[in-house]
């Protein structure tokens, strides 16, 4: 190694703490100075203290009856507030006609709500674990938060953040939550079939369809939701031909039968555009079709003109068990908006877009259709 490269390899190994604790470019507040430089020690953040360390190296502790408040350039606050007596520091999640604060000590997490010049904890009250919620629907009675919306209220910072902005915003936005729901639907099938014995099968057929839309939160903000929708859709036609065949002078009348029932299981994420009158959705994902149910046979009688008269001389049965008895790979898409009916129940219409590109067994076949439906979720 060379000689020159060794202090500066020594400075960084001294440097690598200092780098791995401190936040550069964070800020600090008192009554009279706004301070620019580095805080040290938040992933165990102090209720009492902070220490900060100024651009030219320096370091100071201060305390929250010094320290208006603190942060970082990430977002992250911390303000000076008086609760039990005395000024503390505590972690500002969120701001507004009521501001969220947290204060962590060790593994232990605390939430509290700031209306006016109160403070009040959200903490376990008699070991009743959900005595947050009592506070919370006793604080935001004013707004429109009704009983249930306030039984989905959780003891972590995502969901509390959440529940103060739609109640300083004082909108009742749809609550991300476990939502499971019927569907009733119309699907526009193309491509349905591919099969020697079916040379007459429409282009497109029309049918109804039935199934459930189950949907999960993952994210509060933005509103991203895992949703299921499996749907069962029968259809069936008949269809008629003739041939002639010059060769013996015989017709043949062949009458071709399709009776099927499909049922279709997409995995997509979706991306609500929250509004309490109303909210936008897309979606998209995988999915798998699967043919539960599948009848599909020809029937053909064989003719000839002798003396005048048609005489029947041949019967056939072709029967096709696996025109449609398969597993389909695709995926799924679509858009629709949510309409809430009251605080308990929501209307759904949406169109979904479906490509199976695959038989998993043979490879065959490629079947696309919009499925146009209406729901209800609790």
């Amino acid at each position: 190694m060379s000689q020159s490269l060794k202090p500066i390899l020594a400075l960084l190994l001294l440097a690598l703490p200092y780098m791995l604790t401190a936040q550069k470019e964070a800020y600090l507040k008192t009554k009279d100075i706004l301070y620019y430089g580095a805080i040290h020690d938040l992933e165990k953040p102090d209720p009492n203290k902070v220490t900060f360390e100024f651009n030219n190296g320096n370091k100071k502790d201060f305390t929250p009856d010094e320290a208006l408040e603190f942060g970082l350039p990430d977002g992250r606050k911390w303000v000076s507030k008086e609760y039990e007596g005395k000024k503390q520091f505590f972690e500002e999640l969120e701001n507004g006609k009521v501001a969220l604060l947290l204060q962590e000590q060790g593994k232990s997490k605390s939430y509290l709500l700031e209306k006016g010049e109160e403070i009040i904890a959200l903490g376990e009250d008699n070991g009743d674990e959900n005595y947050f919620k009592d506070v919370l629907a006793a604080q935001l009675e004013d707004c429109y938060l009704t009983e249930k919306t306030i039984g989905l209220a959780k003891y972590k910072s995502a969901n509390l953040k959440y529940f103060i902005s739609q109640y300083n915003d004082c909108v009742h936005k749809p609550f991300p939550k476990f939502r499971i729901g019927p569907v009733v639907g119309v699907r526009i099938y193309q491509n349905i079939i591919e099969s020697k014995f079916f040379p007459q099968v429409p282009e497109e057929m029309v049918t109804m369809s039935l199934g459930a839309i189950v949907e999960i939160p993952i994210s509060y903000s933005p509103q991203i939701l895992l949703v299921t929708q499996p749907m069962v859709a029968y259809h069936s036609f008949t269809a008629t031909n003739n041939n002639y065949s010059p060769e013996d002078a015989t017709t043949s009348y062949n009458t071709h039968y399709l009776k099927h029932t499909d049922l279709d299981i997409p995995i997509m994420l979706k991306y609500r555009f929250a509004n309490y009158k109303f909210s936008p959705y897309i979606q998209a994902g995988p999915a798998l079709q699967l043919g539960i149910s599948t009848k599909a046979y020809s029937l053909s009688d064989k003719v000839k003109l002798q003396n005048g008269q048609f005489e029947l001389i041949a019967e056939d049965v072709y029967v096709d068990s696996g025109a449609l008895a398969n597993k389909y790979l695709g995926v799924s898409g679509g858009a629709g908006v949510e309409i809430p009916i009251n605080s308990y129940i929501t209307s759904v219409v949406g169109v979904n877009y479906s490509i199976y590109t695959a038989d998993v067994d043979t490879g065959s076949n490629r079947k696309t259709y919009p499925e146009f439906f209406v729901a209800v979720t609790f």
